[in-house]
């Protein structure tokens, strides 16, 4: 197993890491998470303009023909700071889809998404339908109208237009929707993590186009198996800036004379911290440098599953070690194991993925 990054990548890390250390700190991330949209508009600009949107698109379209790897390096970084841009939503999903998908049209949507000027999210998922992606009753009617609904749609209120995944007579297929489409109703709301999320309903709505691949159910599996190995990433980053933070913080506080960082119990709960977070990095670098598609399939379910739990314990003992710091809004700890435990149950559970893991 070898897992090497190029000079291209080397550069994208640390251009994502110096804008995170120099123009992203914590209080201007929540600016960005309390503000109408629930993130910066000049930030996404500044993507666009720094190529990170780029990312994973084809030359053809304005894109620099990254991989799997690069959408890693890029979420890792982001979750370092906590990044609430709606690069996942957007270049990801979206992005995934149109990428994959036979459409003649598609050129268009995907430059947009690459300068930044519109906006995509794709809506999957439906309510008590569980993670299963093929479980779905939204569908296209015989007139052609669209009719069903769909949750925990990523940054749905600033969309543009929805990917919507939907039936389509005897097989699966994806309807583009403007967010202005007469029949669609759109209900926003923050996660409890601080992101953008929604919740569709379609009445007799008639999509812009209607994408039908015999194919569309496996581009989604490919485009959610990406976007898993992104939030396990984000994930690492997150569990790796938790733990740092922790260190500084017990070198600061003292009790009974000296630094908490000198209690070995508390030293022991560090190292522990650190452990998981190594063993979480080692099993992605395994899932990214393999190169069978099963085993990579089968692998990136034991990543999610891994991380989901990791991710619980690295948030939660950073936050126990800050005391009762650790639960205020001020202060940054907190957030993060917020976004850890989401990020633990989206797309799926531990036990979902552990489950698909056996299966495979």
């Amino acid at each position: 197993m070898n897992l090497s990054f190029t000079e291209e990548q080397i550069l994208l890390k640390d251009s994502i890491s110096k804008f995170c250390s120099t123009d992203y700190d914590f209080e201007s991330r929540m600016k960005s998470v309390n503000s109408e949209k629930g993130y910066s508009p000049e930030h996404w600009r500044m993507f666009a303009e720094l190529g990170w949107l780029a990312v994973p698109f084809s030359e053809e379209y304005g894109g620099l023909d990254g991989d799997q790897v690069d959408l890693s390096v890029v979420f890792e970084e982001f979750g370092k700071s906590l990044v609430v841009e709606p690069y996942l939503s957007n270049i990801v999903l979206a992005g995934g889809v149109l990428r994959r998908i036979n459409w003649a049209e598609k050129g268009t949507f995907i430059e947009d998404l690459v300068s930044g000027s519109k906006q995509i999210s794709l809506a999957n998922y439906e309510p008590q339908k569980g993670y299963n992606l093929s479980n779905i009753d939204t569908a296209i009617d015989a007139d052609g109208n669209l009719n069903g609904s769909k949750s925990t749609v990523l940054n749905a209120t600033n969309a543009d237009y929805f990917l919507v995944f939907t039936k389509n007579i005897d097989s699966y297929a994806f309807a583009l929707v403007p967010k202005d489409a007469e029949g669609i109703e759109v209900k926003g709301y923050k996660t409890y993590d601080g992101f953008v999320s929604g919740e569709l309903v379609f009445k007799n709505c008639k999509p812009e186009a209607l994408i039908s691949d015999e194919n569309s159910l496996e581009v989604l599996e490919n485009v959610i198996l990406d976007a898993l190995v992104c939030i396990c990433s984000e994930a690492i980053g997150a569990m790796e800036k938790s733990y740092q933070l922790t260190i500084e913080y017990t070198k600061q506080r003292e009790q009974f004379g000296q630094s908490l960082s000198k209690f070995q119990a508390l030293q022991h709960r560090m190292v522990d911290m650190f452990m998981e977070t190594e063993y979480a990095k080692s099993f992605l670098i395994k899932v990214l440098a393999t190169e069978d598609d099963n085993e990579k399939v089968k692998l990136t379910y034991g990543l999610k599953n891994q991380i989901s739990k990791a991710g619980k314990q690295v948030g939660e003992e950073a936050v126990q070690l800050h005391g009762g710091m650790g639960v205020t809004e001020e202060m940054s700890i907190g957030h993060y194991l917020k976004r850890l435990m989401v990020i633990a149950n989206i797309f799926g559970s531990a036990d979902y993925y552990l489950s698909k893991y056996i299966e495979k």
